[in-house]
């Protein structure tokens, strides 16, 4: 190795003690001249274990699980169908009967009321473009635990007046996918959907949940991408406008030509916002834990060599998603299938030996499902 790429070496070992790291450049002369140099990456002297993860954030709202057998949180994907072709998510607008029968919603209900803590209606598509979306939420109503939240994510098209009022009488948790500060933007993600009607829409919203605490008033929340990741404080400058006091973002991983670009100028534009909805009494519902290779701590983003990373899954010991035909997922993000509730009962898929398998599996550096291995939920 020659003297410049010695002082190469060095000049890296400077640039890495800026962020923390605390390298050593180990020099060896060996016989006849021959130099051999080695960086070793050695943790910041400061360490501390990282244990905050998006999932975390998630469950902080929730009640608490009351049974081992069965699931905490449930997710009733009621409905693939949408009304709009948002680009990260579909090309088409996709109105083709994928909707989990009352029958079956009626017996996934009946089993599992008396212990879930938490009904999500919704997934992957839109769960007010149902005809008898007021007859199902009714129908948890009448058997879930009092302890037990129910909550929907919309694209917010449809939210008229009366369907505003009927989520407030029945106490419904409402999220509202909300992705551009601008008409021009938020109708480029958001294909089919009109900017003003929905920010009419939230307005009506927020007035008729006036009265609820914070953390059950209405959200909005952003997939950070590409086509947006520059506009996270003009978003949150728009949500307050509008009433808003609950706002949550993520980062979309895929399809990758519209994830976001995990840059320095996406970790100043969040920490810009955080400052922005703290300075305005408004609660940051939900935010990624990890952008790139630093780690949100305190009000900013630090490189993760200071910290020894929790990354642990402990979703499919907590949650479930069933799909509209019955097949039930590992967790939120789908992951892996585990069973069917039109072969099996949910206990018997909940309980079963391909969970138990799944749940060994997820946290395994051998047998770790492809899907987990950069779950952006527990800083992979």
């Amino acid at each position: 190795m020659t003297h410049a790429e010695i002082s190469r070496l060095r000049m890296v070992a400077i640039s890495l003690s800026k962020l923390g790291i605390c390298p050593i450049l180990r020099v060896v002369q060996i016989s006849h001249g021959v130099i051999v140099a080695n960086l070793y990456n050695v943790r910041s002297k400061n360490m501390k274990f990282y244990t905050n993860n998006s999932f975390s954030q998630m469950q902080a709202c929730l009640n608490g699980q009351v049974s081992l057998k069965y699931p905490q949180k449930l997710y009733l994907d009621i409905t693939q169908d949408c009304n709009l072709s948002c680009k990260m998510c579909r090309d088409e607008i996709q109105v083709t009967g994928k909707i989990m029968s009352f029958d079956l919603f009626c017996i996934l209900v009946d089993e599992t009321a008396p212990y879930v803590t938490s009904y999500s209606l919704f997934n992957w598509g839109e769960p007010l473009i149902l005809k008898d979306f007021r007859e199902r939420v009714n129908y948890i109503c009448s058997k879930k635990r009092l302890d037990c939240d129910i909550d929907i994510s919309t694209n917010g098209t449809l939210l008229s007046d009366n369907m505003i009022d009927f989520l407030r009488s029945v106490n419904v948790k409402v999220t509202v996918s909300f992705d551009g500060a601008d008409k021009a933007t938020f109708e480029n993600i958001r294909r089919g959907a009109d900017f003003e009607k929905v920010c009419d829409n939230i307005r009506n919203l927020v007035k008729a949940y006036s009265d609820v605490p914070i953390e059950k008033s209405p959200e909005i929340y952003v997939s950070i991408q590409k086509d947006n990741q520059n506009q996270l404080l003009a978003l949150a400058k728009l949500a307050h406008s509008l009433g808003i006091k609950r706002i949550g973002y993520g980062l979309v991983t895929a399809p990758a030509e519209y994830a976001a670009e995990t840059t320095d100028d996406l970790r100043c534009e969040i920490e810009q916002t955080v400052e922005f909805i703290n300075n305005n009494g408004m609660l940051n519902s939900l935010y990624p834990t990890k952008v790139g290779d630093y780690l949100w701590w305190g009000d900013k983003y630090i490189h993760e060599s200071n910290f020894i990373v929790d990354t642990n899954c402990n979703a499919p010991f907590i949650n479930a998603s069933v799909a509209y035909n019955g097949d039930v997922y590992l967790c939120c993000n789908y992951g892996e299938y585990t069973g069917n509730v039109q072969e099996k009962s949910f206990a018997e898929v909940w309980q079963g030996a391909r969970y138990d398998e799944l749940r060994m599996a997820v946290n395994s550096n051998n047998d770790m499902p492809k899907i987990c291995e950069s779950c952006a939920w527990f800083n992979r």
